[in-house]
């Protein structure tokens, strides 16, 4: 009798399993559609410094969206200390004028600098002018605190962006960067979640994405460390993703 007993905890595990697989396989399907229809840029497969590097070991690229925060990105920056992997921080404008010295501890780790818009608008809604600007000023505030030249990289909020951010990329040396392993952890589904849904995706060249924010804290840092563990064991390389202007 007890070996037929309905079980709560495996059907809410199964259930979970089945959710965070179809999340996995609506981000897959949602990058070869943005691969088809965005303008050009970085999707991760192929690293955009390193060809031709002594280094061998396959590459996953770790970044992070949305910051800085104050509650977020001193605990990421301790986990990536503590593991010795550089990665990539996208920043939000607005968040850079909040928290200077925020920005100034990231450069400081020597990791890499992104632009995420100032206000983490849909770009394709913006006018013209206010496209630029939404580049322009986060790149203007990211260097006079950093004392370094403007970032080279953007991320557009959302992953979408069209060509009229493209062509004011282009003007200014800078280069897109989307998404590979994205596992939607806005959504706060639990850092083991998280885990489940980039790990179920790492192969080479991954670009995963995880998000910064006051909820996400405390997942962020959990998945990011836990993440980066299995990727080594794995036999993967953790970089930061660069291109030189």
């Amino acid at each position: 009798m007890s070996k037929n007993r309905f079980s709560w905890k495996s059907f809410l595990s199964s259930a979970d399993e089945l959710v965070d697989l179809l999340s996995v396989s609506k981000i897959d399907f949602l990058t070869r559609l943005g691969k088809q229809v965005l303008p050009e840029g970085f999707w991760g497969e192929v690293s955009l410094e390193a060809e031709g590097s002594e280094n061998d070991l396959p590459v996953v690229y770790l970044t992070f969206d949305d910051g800085p925060d104050p509650r977020t990105t001193p605990y990421l920056l301790e986990v990536l200390e503590e593991a010795n992997v550089k990665a990539t921080f996208f920043l939000i404008g607005s968040q850079v004028a909040r928290h200077p010295e925020l920005v100034e501890q990231i450069a400081r780790h020597g990791h890499e600098l992104g632009n995420h818009s100032y206000n983490h608008c849909f770009m394709p809604m913006l006018l013209s002018r206010d496209l630029e600007k939404e580049i322009a000023d986060t790149n203007e505030r990211i260097s006079e605190i950093t004392g370094c030249p403007p970032p080279v990289l953007f991320r557009p909020p959302y992953g979408l962006m069209d060509q009229r951010a493209a062509d004011c990329l282009k003007e200014r040396s800078m280069k897109a960067v989307y998404w590979g392993s994205a596992p939607e952890d806005w959504s706060q589904p639990g850092s083991h979640r998280v885990i489940r849904r980039v790990m179920w995706r790492v192969s080479q060249g991954t670009l995963i994405v995880l998000h910064e924010g006051h909820l996400l804290g405390h997942q962020t840092a959990a998945a990011a460390k836990e993440i980066i563990y299995r990727c080594k064991n794995l036999g993967y390389r953790m970089a930061k993703v660069e291109m030189r202007a």
